[in-house]
């Protein structure tokens, strides 16, 4: 018998590393970009996800402005559009995913005597391409207003604005609480079975997590502060009962900080003081944040969350009639614990990468979420000869029972485990666990055995698949010469002892359960069969690989047939014929 000691990572092809970062806690940043605009207030900002920017327009400084930057992560860069809206405030806009572009619409102008701070309300239809605005010419638009708000429904494709302000021709304020959506051609106005009650100086952002826009809070009827919490489904508003919510409050700002599946809002006007503090919504509660540094209270401000750089920036505002015009952004931290979750199981690739499996093989689970490092197992993480069943917090369970965890991967997911010898065949559920939770079981067909050959890709030479077999020194391969470049190789001889290794070829004896390290010599239970072109080759040991793992090891002896370079290679387990269609090389 040939003794081969292999080195595991190498033999099984499944050995890398990798290093997770820490995140920090959630907090605000003052930013110190070396460009920036000029400070003011009732300005509107939507993330261009196409450019992957956040987009700044008008406001009041205090004259009213119709300039656009643009922010990239660290610095403002103000923009040079060939057209560009009228100069305006407290105007609404929203990204269109579903067109690519920045949504403008409304908000103040200037009086038409040109005196700035007028009440001239607007209804123009405006969008932004990353380098110039166009005016829309749509069949209906919503009616004059300021103070809107607007968000994209991702969920239906379209772009939701609800309520704001306008004067009636007596000089008194008219609040607004009519629903739209622009389809990126047209405004259509909704007719919802419930409505919020009317307001402006409210905030809206969609939350990706539970498919629905969300509005908070505004001036209603009568100057009465609100701190409604209301929905949009895609045609009609749910008002929603938080245990605990943020102050009534009016001129706030909302965006959906997509890394941690949450609504962001801060500050605005509570009973005549401006306000700084921050508030999360989860799809059924708001929760206040504890940040160690705040942006100093403020209404009239605008945010955006960054997508490319996973942060929410804050632009200016005013604070007791004191413009602003400071950048902040906040990064929400360490994302929140997602489960793992199961997309695929299959016995080991290298080795066949068959659908179903057996007990004791080695078996490949895919998915997301499963680990959060890269390693295999060492000697250090095994108890004597007893191979962990937990890998960095990972583990695997089937049938009820507890696998060995050989290998996790943290991206893409991947975990390699080698499964209990004693779990029953039929359809049975397998599970990952780590930190985060408990993936939903994934159903495997598991037989009694599920036989491959080592045969990874790498030894497929001009479209065949070749066996991986050694010669007696365990560093020459049994190949055509030369058949991949850097690696030793030669044709066996007939009469020559070779060496190969498998996969899911069922129990020994002496019984060696799953998990152990092999110790000594021991044999199959069932009958094996090596056939070289149909020509059986005697078999010097058929077993588990002593100072292996799970690793089956079959050393040969080649039989007496012609040369070829591409003789076929096939197995009979217990009588029955493996399935892969396998090569060797044989000469004289």
């Amino acid at each position: 018998m040939t003794r081969t000691w292999w080195n595991t990572g190498a033999l099984l092809l499944w050995l890398y590393a990798s290093v997770v970062a820490a995140q920090s806690a959630p907090n605000w940043t003052r930013q110190i970009p070396q460009n920036f605009p000029l400070r003011r207030a009732g300005h509107a900002m939507a993330y261009d996800s196409a450019h992957g920017q956040a987009v700044l327009f008008g406001g009041s400084s205090p004259v009213l402005l119709n300039d656009t930057w643009v922010w990239d992560g660290s610095n403002w860069e103000q923009k040079s559009p060939q057209t560009s809206p009228p100069v305006r405030y407290f105007h609404a806009m929203a990204y269109d995913a579903a067109h690519g572009q920045v949504v403008l619409f409304g908000g103040t102008g200037p009086t038409p005597a040109g005196v700035d701070f007028g009440t001239e309300a607007l209804n123009d239809t405006w969008v932004w391409d990353g380098s110039n605005w166009t005016q829309e010419s749509p069949q209906t638009s919503p009616s004059v207003r300021y103070s809107p708000a607007m968000a994209y429904d991702a969920a239906h494709g379209q772009v939701v604005l609800f309520g704001g302000a306008a004067l009636n021709p007596d000089g008194t304020m008219k609040e607004l609480n009519d629903t739209w959506v622009w389809d990126g051609s047209n405004w259509t106005e909704k007719s919802p079975q419930t409505s919020p009650p009317v307001r402006d100086a409210h905030a809206m952002a969609f939350d990706s997590a539970h498919g629905q826009v969300v509005l908070f809070g505004g001036e209603g009827a009568s100057f009465a502060l609100l701190n409604d919490t209301w929905v949009w489904d895609g045609a009609n508003w749910i008002q929603k009962s938080p245990q605990i919510s943020p102050s009534a409050r009016s001129g706030h700002a909302m965006a959906y900080d997509s890394a941690h599946g949450q609504v962001l809002l801060f500050g605005g006007v509570d009973d005549g003081q401006d306000i700084n503090d921050t508030w999360v919504w989860d799809g059924s509660n708001w929760t206040q944040e504890s940040p160690q540094t705040n942006p100093p209270a403020r209404d009239s401000h605008a945010m955006a969350y960054d997508s490319a750089h996973d942060q929410t920036v804050l632009f200016g505002g005013e604070n007791s009639f004191s413009l602003l015009g400071d950048t902040w952004t906040w990064e929400g931290g360490a994302p929140p614990p997602v489960a793992p979750s199961i997309g695929s199981v299959v016995s080991a690739s290298s080795y066949g990468g068959f659908p179903a499996v057996s007990p004791a093989s080695f078996v490949e689970i895919y998915g997301s979420n499963l680990a959060f490092d890269t390693r295999g197992w060492t000697k250090a993480d095994f108890t004597g000869n007893q191979a962990p069943t937990s890998l960095d917090g990972v583990q695997v369970s089937i049938a009820g029972q507890k696998a060995f965890v050989n290998y996790i991967v943290a991206n893409p997911g991947q975990v390699n485990v080698q499964l209990p010898s004693n779990i029953p065949t039929g359809t049975q559920q397998i599970v990952v666990m780590n930190k985060n939770g408990t993936s939903s079981p994934f159903n495997v067909t598991v037989n009694a055995t599920e036989p491959g050959l080592l045969a990874p890709a790498s030894f497929k030479v001009g479209g065949k698949q070749y066996v991986v077999a050694f010669h007696s020194d365990n560093v020459t391969y049994v190949l055509p010469s030369g058949a991949i470049a850097g690696i030793p190789s030669r044709p066996a001889k007939p009469g020559e002892t070779i060496v190969m290794y498998g996969n899911g070829f069922g129990p020994v004896t002496p019984n060696i359960p799953a998990g152990e390290l092999v110790q000594g010599d021991n044999q199959l239970v069932a009958a094996l069969e090596i056939l070289f072109g149909g020509t059986p080759g005697q078999l010097a040991y058929y077993g588990l690989s002593p100072g292996l793992v799970g690793v089956y090891q079959f050393d040969v002896v080649v039989p007496a047939i012609p040369n070829n370079d591409l003789v076929p290679l096939s197995f009979k387990l217990g009588g029955v014929a493996g399935t892969q269609i396998l090569y060797t090389a044989v000469h004289q």
